[in-house]
């Protein structure tokens, strides 16, 4: 499912893989549908029924990208819950293709979900069950739908989406060009806006939208309310989390945009939520757009097929807890797992798993990575000059991430990253938790970016990424308290490079990367210390990355040690 510029013939599969028996023999559609809303706006959908099968307990489905729009193969999906016995609901949002008013992201769909399920429960194809599941929007609209306390709503299944969408749009303070700033000129239509022949490059930020001649109302609106609190409140969720009281499957992928906010949702689901025990979490080896699917790889690593798993997954969650089926959903673990490199999945009881060793590796002099803390060293340097930043993602699409970069060595060239290389390993390491970096850095610029990568080297030399981070170092005490940096001043950034279920083999060796760019993947930070999104000339920033007995910079790795 799509929606990028960049995106070239990508779809899910056609035919979603099961494994288990249909319940009906076939699909009613029932097209152009409309629920009238509480302030009298109407929101169409269509509605596929269960042949034969009469009354069923409802998954719905309400997204902005069009319920008939041939990319995202909503047919596919409703088809498939139908096949399995239940009536699914595709609905278009608020302001968007066959659906009445404004669309303004976040706002209407508490509101409008609580709405949809009064009209859906008064259907005769509703036999009074509600369940919602979506994946990036529509997984905000089954979340809200939650927080809005109908009923009749069973359980959730959101996916590839954190509610804080300030958290979930500016990671660590840098940006998503590539795929929120992006989708935020797309949206800015009924349908979709052109956003083709974009220009990443464009200075100031704003003028983004004047390079596919578009006005970019929200694009500028994100723009101006950047630091604005009351403005992420309104659009977001973060502050309802506790409102949520149904059982949920959270899903996603280890590549996701979103992963970090996806966990920390559900970190916090399971501090609130009044029955923690019903609280699901599926990682699988995806990107936003599931690219593992219909692919055999995820970045460098090669993968068996996922795609029965996932949908599997889904359906024996909706089966527990809308059709209230005794199926054992959850009885071998909570938690369910991709464990790239071994290449299997896990359960776990917990997230993270207990047994998981915080474990330091320090960056250190020539280039090396060791468990012993440093002594005295001299720092490490480069220069990070925005005019030309690390480029990678540059005409690719990073919704399908685990596409979009690859083999690390076509980096290899550049002077702008610092490199540190690990022993050869001669047992495998297993890695499984959150991933986080301490920098120890100083700048000659206000305000920069630091960017850590932990790498995978192959025997062969191939280097994958298993995770990454980004901080905006104005942001480096959180994204409510923005601040200048003094010019040669040493701070410690925390760098999240959110989590893994990764496996090493023998032979294989880590290796982290430091720059300040991951362009455009994420914005470019100019060195000047304006505001965001209004520089519209750079400077180039001398860098100085510190690891010494004063400044011990390192990657905390989550270590499993089993045996």
């Amino acid at each position: 499912m799509s929606y990028h510029p960049a995106s070239d013939e990508v779809h899910v599969t056609l035919e979603i893989p099961s494994g288990t028996p249909d319940r009906a023999g076939g699909v009613e559609v029932l097209a152009d549908v409309f629920a009238t809303m509480r302030d009298g706006v109407r929101l169409g959908a269509d509605v596929y029924r269960p042949a034969g099968l009469g009354p069923a307990p409802a998954v719905i489905i309400r997204q902005p990208y069009g319920k008939q729009t041939e990319d995202m193969e909503l047919d596919v999906v409703g088809g498939f819950f139908a096949r399995k016995g239940y009536a699914c609901v595709v609905q278009d949002v608020r302001g968007k293709f066959s659906s009445g008013g404004a669309f303004d992201p976040g706002v209407h769909e508490v509101e409008d979900g609580y709405d949809t399920v009064e009209w859906a429960t008064a259907q005769d194809w509703c036999d009074g069950r509600v369940g919602f599941w979506g994946e990036s929007y529509y997984g905000i609209t089954s979340y809200a739908a939650a927080m809005s306390g109908h009923p009749a709503i069973a359980c959730i299944a959101p996916g590839d989406i954190g509610v804080d969408r300030r958290a979930a749009w500016f990671r660590q303070g840098a940006f998503l060009l590539n795929t929120t700033g992006y989708w935020a000129l797309a949206m800015d239509a009924q349908e979709y806006a052109d956003v083709s022949g974009v220009d990443p490059y464009a200075l100031p930020l704003t003028e983004l939208p004047r390079t596919v001649g578009l006005e970019g109302a929200f694009f500028h609106e994100l723009v101006a309310h950047a630091d604005d609190d009351e403005w992420w409140a309104r659009h977001g969720l973060a502050d309802r989390i506790a409102d949520i009281g149904v059982p949920v499957l959270s899903w996603g992928g280890w590549y996701d945009v979103y992963i970090g906010p996806q966990l920390a949702d559900y970190a916090r689901l399971m501090e609130v939520h009044p029955h923690p025990e019903d609280v699901h979490l599926m990682i699988g080896p995806w990107d936003h757009e599931g690219s593992g699917d219909y692919t055999d790889r995820a970045v460098c690593m090669q993968l068996p097929p996922t795609a029965q798993h996932r949908w599997e997954r889904y359906q024996a969650f909706f089966d527990r807890y809308l059709m209230g089926l005794d199926n054992g959903f959850g009885a071998e673990g909570t938690v369910n797992l991709f464990t790239l490199g071994r290449n299997c999945w896990t359960s776990e009881q917990v997230w993270p798993p207990p047994d998981a060793v915080a474990t330091p590796l320090y960056l250190r002099s020539e280039g090396t990575l060791s468990l012993a803390a440093p002594d005295d060293e001299s720092p490490d340097g480069y220069s990070y000059d925005p005019a030309d930043p690390v480029a990678e993602t540059v005409g690719g699409n990073c919704w399908a991430l685990a596409t979009a970069i690859g083999d690390r060595r076509d980096l290899d060239g550049r002077a702008d990253i610092l490199r540190y290389v690990g022993e050869v390993l001669d047992d495998e390491l297993e890695l499984m938790g959150p991933v986080e970096a301490h920098l120890h850095a100083s700048s000659s610029a206000p305000d920069t970016d630091f960017t850590v990568a932990l790498c995978d080297v192959f025997p062969d030399g191939t280097v994958n990424t298993i995770q990454d981070g980004i901080v905006r170092a104005r942001y480096r005490e959180g994204l409510d308290r923005a601040s200048p940096i003094e010019p040669g001043r040493v701070y410690e950034y925390a760098i999240s490079m959110c989590a893994t279920s990764y496996v090493l083999a023998p032979g294989h060796r880590l290796r982290v990367e430091v720059s300040s760019s991951n362009f455009d993947r994420f914005d470019r930070n100019p060195n000047t210390g304006e505001p965001f999104g209004t520089a519209s000339a750079t400077v180039v920033a001398r860098q100085l990355v510190h690891h010494d007995r004063d400044h011990p910079s390192h990657v905390v790795l989550p270590v499993i040690r089993r045996g």
